[in-house]
């Protein structure tokens, strides 16, 4: 009696179970970067939004400083008025 030890062997068939796994993993592979897409869009969005809002803010701003200027020459010219008066 020959006894050698046995060689390890490997099977060329695919089971179900190797075939509905392989499945779900792909489709779970699918829904993330569905979900990851998403997601990009959503951010790129509201950075979108936050810059439109910056923009509508520095406008405001820009107004603001302006009538503060006038305002400002208003005061001075009033100011020089009233000293010419004394004068």
């Amino acid at each position: 009696m020959n006894t050698q030890p046995e060689h390890w062997h490997l099977s060329k068939s695919v089971s179900v179970t190797q075939i509905v796994s392989i499945i779900l993993l792909a489709a779970g592979l699918f829904i993330w970067g569905s979900d990851v897409e998403k997601g990009i869009t959503a951010n790129t969005q509201a950075i979108q939004h936050e810059s439109d809002l910056r923009s509508l803010e520095q406008k405001h701003i820009g107004e603001f400083k302006d009538e503060i200027r006038a305002r400002l020459q208003r005061i001075d010219n009033n100011l020089e008025r009233l000293i010419e008066r004394r004068e």
